[in-house]
């Protein structure tokens, strides 16, 4: 009943962070105060980043096999119908994952659920926290069940995955710094009824931009057909003329006729609305915690970052935050690292919360700027969407660019102090920080994934080269190897005796390795340390410093 980590919010975050620590076998609880998981569409768009993530539960393939891999865009300005632009043909050959996949949130919960359920995981669900302390020891916490029966808990490390209006995250006194957006917006779970001449196609995401507004219909399938996420220029004007009154509430509930309105406004017409499954509406905001970790208490997702929904990143960043807390929770949590590997969770995560912000930001102001009646913002409203992103999306490296950022597959933890790239130094190749890329390997006979056999809930030393004895015997005194927290992998062009072999060089050029290299791989998929060479010395002295042999301290 005193987990060393107790979640709080069962979310895509907390989900994530818990199925972690279960691969661990690191005792936790994760509590949510709602009485069942979020059952509307919510976040939509799931990156390559967070599917590689999701698979290393078995999950990321079963999500894709229920959304939309192959969406395209097709763009509607001033009421005429502009280019259809793909989603899919991005030219990323790292992963399995080359798309950003379009399905609904409550799936994504759906699934990490079942299968924390499957591992004998409860989500204990309508608890609440309601106050806690941190102290030298840990968390003393008090959490209150929907019949008022309250529960003392003692955890070593408290995480706040629980929301932008985070209870974890006010209780540890962090700041919340940012703003609110002056506009009001309207969200629907709709079905829509269009004219010919809107071609309307379901396998396609439709923005509708005009001088009265911006609306975004997303193709859900099923419940509902259709998620619209509209804005009118009306509401941006009066928003500015309110002089930035953010405190002003949003009140009364959406009626499909105001929503209706707004779609008018952006598409001019021919597209009718009809049976609602969820009306609402919602203030956007930009804000991000001061700090990620404050003593024993750790703020995730939401409770970290929220901003504009520009790109689909929010649900994907808070999962990669959880996936980057999770295992270093796990190996302190048993005395296999020491305190100072927890510090590194906002060394890493928090840069990547700042330059999303800055990003969606800017975004937002363009849109929003966009929807002005004068005649600059006329011209950029028929020119832009219609004529200069489909002509910079025809330019391969540019979209290739485009589509790693956006899918956060090249974040990068390259100026983390857990991360070290030794010597002598590899010419190409992922970078001490990176990601570990994903390519298409043999291990006896039979196809797997490298992301397969080298990441997990262990580090990995990943031996590349030809096939000829690797002094390994000195890794004896570092962390155990086998079923411990080290695992040592081979990785040749061509000899099938090897533990992989990697039949087409597509890993191994990935990989940057000529000659010989080593890649000690962290449970997260990012590169710890790297070196070219057949001397594992480097890797020995880099594990020695950020493992323990045992709880005590010893290495």
């Amino acid at each position: 009943m005193n987990p060393d980590v107790l979640i709080v919010g069962a979310g895509p975050t907390g989900l994530t962070l818990a199925a972690q620590l279960d691969q661990f076998g690191t005792p936790f609880r994760i509590i949510d105060r709602a009485k069942d998981r979020a059952r509307e569409s919510r976040a939509l768009g799931v990156q390559a980043r967070s599917l590689e993530i999701l698979q290393r539960f078995g999950l990321g393939d079963e999500l894709v096999a229920l959304g939309n891999k192959s969406a395209v865009i097709t763009l509607h300005v001033e009421g005429r119908v502009g280019p259809r632009v793909s989603l899919s043909d991005f030219g990323a050959t790292d992963t399995r994952y080359p798309f950003i996949l379009f399905v609904s949130q409550a799936e994504t919960e759906r699934l990490l659920a079942e299968h924390l359920t499957r591992r004998g995981v409860t989500v204990e669900r309508e608890v609440e926290l309601t106050e806690f302390s941190d102290d030298a020891s840990g968390v003393s916490c008090v959490l209150q069940s929907a019949d008022g029966a309250t529960e003392h808990v003692h955890t070593r490390y408290l995480v706040g995955c629980d929301g932008a209006h985070s209870t974890v995250r006010k209780g540890a006194g962090i700041p919340f710094e940012g703003d609110a957006y002056l506009q009001d917006f309207m969200l629907g779970d709709v079905e829509a009824e269009a004219a010919p001449s809107v071609a309307l196609e379901k396998d396609s995401l439709h923005p509708f931009v005009g001088g009265g507004g911006i609306a975004m219909v997303f193709p859900l399938g099923h419940p509902t057909t259709w998620r619209i996420v509209a804005m009118s220029a009306r509401s941006a004007a009066a928003s500015r003329r309110e002089g930035g009154n953010l405190d002003r509430p949003i009140t009364g509930d959406l009626s499909l006729a105001e929503l209706q309105a707004a779609v008018d406004g952006a598409a001019g017409g021919g597209v009718h609305l009809h049976s609602p499954a969820w009306l609402t509406h919602f203030r956007l905001h930009h804000r991000q915690a001061a700090a990620y970790r404050s003593g024993h208490v750790f703020v995730a997702g939401d409770a970290a970052h929220i901003h504009s929904p520009v790109g689909a990143q929010g649900m994907n960043t808070g999962i990669q935050d959880a996936w980057n807390l999770g295992w270093k929770l796990a190996l302190v949590a048993r005395g296999a690292a020491d305190e100072r590997l927890l510090d590194t969770y906002e060394a890493e995560r928090w840069p990547v919360g700042r330059l999303l912000l800055r990003y969606t930001d800017r975004a937002f102001g363009i849109i929003v700027r966009s929807l002005s009646p004068n005649a600059v913002a006329s011209w950029l409203r028929r020119t832009i969407p219609g004529r200069v992103i489909p002509l910079a999306l025809g330019f391969k490296r540019l979209r290739t660019a485009a589509f790693r950022f956006v899918s956060e597959l090249d974040i990068d933890y390259r100026r983390s102090p857990a991360v070290v790239e030794g010597r002598p130094k590899l010419r190409s190749g992922p970078r001490a920080g990176d990601r570990l890329p994903d390519a298409q390997i043999l291990r006896d006979g039979r196809q797997t994934w490298l992301h397969d056999e080298c990441i997990g809930p262990r580090f990995h030393l990943l031996l590349c080269g030809p096939n000829s004895p690797w002094n390994i015997d000195m890794l004896r005194a570092a962390p155990p190897t086998g079923d411990g927290d080290l695992v040592v992998r081979y990785l040749t062009s061509g000899e099938a005796a090897n533990d992989l072999v990697d039949v087409s060089g597509t890993a191994l050029r990935l990989l940057g390795v000529a000659d010989s290299a080593q890649y000690l791989v962290r449970p997260d998929g990012h590169v710890a340390y790297r070196c070219a060479g057949r001397d594992v010395s480097g890797a020995k002295s880099f594990l020695e410093s950020q493992l323990r042999r045992d709880g005590s301290g010893r290495t």
